[in-house]
């Protein structure tokens, strides 16, 4: 069984709950894990407090050495981490070994910004006095992200906070926890001082994360509902917030633009990690002289992106994450259909005993989609 880390030790939760995680492609469950709670993020947070008294000490040097040796300790994980990433949340092992890498690669980058941050000095208009901006790491940071890009915005959040000095309460969403707990194991085998990052699972530690006060800076991404619980909640402590949320992105292509350029990166914005990320291009305004050259180029790309299971080395394109996210983009397909869109590929679900068992979704393209639609206001 997987199991929490806080100050470097493997823990599990003070209830003694737990849960499972499931793979999306098969059903089947790839681990048990702690169902933390509120006692688990004080333990937590007050570990991440005692290593924040040496840590943010430390030489800013020293503190890139350190980072630098854990990152390329993480680095030599790729390949087991990219399958255990996988498993959990369906992406392809192409798409889940590109995250992977970049966890460790944007702890080293921001490695090399430790010994960066300098202070300012400001000449003042009494010529015998002088002022100075010193710059100098906030605490304990809390880390809350989301399940489609696990290691990808955890490095995103982890790497600059302890770079400058800080410590770190980490939340990975409770059906992707997995991966993430390998890549912080990886970094504390590399070199990582215990405590200065510490993971806590489950549902019920995101809002003790908020609430806590030895906590005083917040990141998280997520959805906009959420991002405004998170800034209320946060403002009774007057924690500092940094929010990234929810999008429905949209592409414009002109009669004189390059089509396969478009193609290729209209496709790739959309169907990797089967569209599941807030930057994903979803909307499409096209002018008439371009259209049918382009829908044929999307079309005959679409058609090349085999759903499989991500360990699957055939497979072009992984499950849906969850049956309701399956369910979610189902309803707004059928919506659009319903006001008039036409569907020009896909729309369901492909066939086949393979696909029985998990979220699987053809890759889909509608035209003609009114401005009403769910799919043209909404996010998937």
């Amino acid at each position: 069984m997987a199991t929490m880390i806080i100050e470097g030790d493997r823990t599990k939760a003070a209830s003694g709950k737990t849960y499972e995680v499931h793979n999306p492609a098969t059903g089947d469950v790839v681990d048990e894990v702690p169902a933390g709670g509120p006692a688990d993020v004080d333990k937590a947070a007050q570990a991440a407090a005692k290593a924040f008294a040496t840590w943010s000490k430390l030489p800013s040097n020293q503190r890139r050495e350190i980072l630098h040796k854990a990152a390329q300790h993480m680095l030599s994980k790729v390949e087991e981490i990219a399958v255990l990433l996988t498993r959990e949340q369906g992406k392809t092992l192409l798409e889940s070994r590109l995250e992977a890498r970049r966890f460790g690669e944007n702890i080293g980058w921001f490695a090399d910004l430790a010994d960066k941050i300098h202070g300012q000095y400001v000449r003042l208009p009494d010529l015998t006095t002088y002022g100075l901006v010193v710059r100098r790491p906030i605490g304990v940071c809390g880390a809350i992200v989301p399940w489609n890009f696990p290691l990808t915005l955890a490095a995103n959040k982890v790497a600059p906070a302890i770079a400058a000095g800080n410590t770190v309460v980490l939340k990975p969403a409770s059906t992707t926890p997995l991966a993430t707990l390998a890549c912080i194991e990886a970094l504390i085998e590399g070199g990582l001082p215990e405590g200065v990052v510490n993971v806590v699972l489950g549902q019920a530690t995101g809002e003790a994360i908020v609430a806590h006060p030895l906590i005083r800076k917040i990141a998280l991404t997520g959805s906009t509902p959420t991002g405004k619980k998170v800034m209320a909640k946060a403002s009774e402590t007057l924690k500092k917030v940094t929010l990234e949320l929810g999008g429905s992105d949209p592409c414009i292509v002109l009669d004189d633009g390059d089509l396969e350029g478009a193609a290729r990166a209209i496709s790739v914005g959309r169907f990797f990690n089967c569209g599941q990320q807030c930057l994903s291009t979803k909307r499409l305004f096209v002018q008439e002289g371009a259209y049918d050259g382009l829908m044929e180029k999307l079309v005959a790309r679409a058609s090349k992106l085999k759903p499989g299971n991500g360990l699957d080395k055939d497979s072009r394109m992984g499950p849906m994450h969850t049956e309701t996210q399956r369910a979610e983009v189902e309803a707004q397909v059928k919506d659009a259909i319903d006001r008039g869109a036409k569907v020009v590929y896909g729309g369901g679900r492909p066939t086949g005993s393979e696909y029985d068992r998990g979220w699987f979704i053809e890759p889909t393209i509608l035209e003609n989609v009114p401005d009403g639609a769910r799919m043209w206001t909404e996010e998937v």
